[in-house]
């Protein structure tokens, strides 16, 4: 809750409108989503996890991730057809359901206006690692996977396609139709353990995700901008 709080406070204060999803739990209780808009429909997601694990303080998983997503929000205000979804219950392993719940509840959010949404990016674990992964579900990279490659290699990040069975949010974003990647950094041995700390944490990582995000959704959405009526 504290965690929501912070992000609540820094995305207004970037100039979007914020709001918050609630997220049922299969145990009880609830978590909840942060989502930040700016105004025309929504054709660009940018997405971060913020839960963690109870073995440790979840720095890299997903601390890094959320700090990412925050200068990417700061890099795009004023954008039109831009969304940031901050969300609850990613863990699994935590909440016990076999979906992510926080995205799957954006999706329902989302209705039927998941059809405009061009490209989605899920910033997940991108702090720690020798090497960045650009992951999705398709055995080989979908157009968007590709664009993030091109533009990696461009910003000297030597990056690999992994494809995956939906190991992050992309998953429910990906089964409701919506283009959509995972960027992350691998490989983290402190992966759910108590040593995800914060000063394993590199900044030149988290600047390399964010400068990468911003860059496709930029991109995306000048395409969008410029297809035929």
């Amino acid at each position: 809750a504290r965690a929501a709080a912070i992000v609540r406070r820094r995305l207004r204060a970037l100039g979007y409108r914020v709001g918050t999803q609630r997220v049922r739990l299969p145990g009880g209780g609830f978590s909840r989503n942060v989502i930040a808009r700016t105004d025309g429909r929504a054709h660009v997601l940018v997405v971060a996890h913020l839960d963690g694990v109870r073995h440790g303080p979840a720095a890299n998983d997903n601390a890094s991730g959320v700090a990412a997503l925050l200068e990417v929000a700061s890099e795009l205000r004023g954008r039109r057809g831009v969304l940031f979804a901050v969300l609850g219950a990613e863990e699994r392993g935590e909440t016990g359901a076999r979906v992510h719940l926080g995205s799957a509840r954006l999706v329902a959010g989302l209705g039927k206006g998941r059809r405009h949404v061009r490209a989605a990016i899920v910033l997940d674990m991108v702090g720690v690692g020798d090497r960045l992964a650009v992951r999705g579900m398709a055995p080989r990279p979908i157009p968007l996977a590709r664009d993030l490659l091109n533009r990696a290699r461009s910003l000297r990040q030597r990056p690999l396609y992994l494809p995956d069975g939906g190991s992050s949010d992309h998953r429910e974003l990906t089964l409701a139709g919506i283009p959509a990647v995972w960027l992350q950094r691998r490989f983290d041995p402190c992966w759910h353990r108590a040593c995800d700390t914060v000063e394993r944490v590199l900044p030149r990582h988290l600047a390399g995700a964010a400068r990468l995000t911003a860059s496709a959704a930029r991109a995306a959405l000048d395409q969008r901008a410029n297809a035929p009526r």
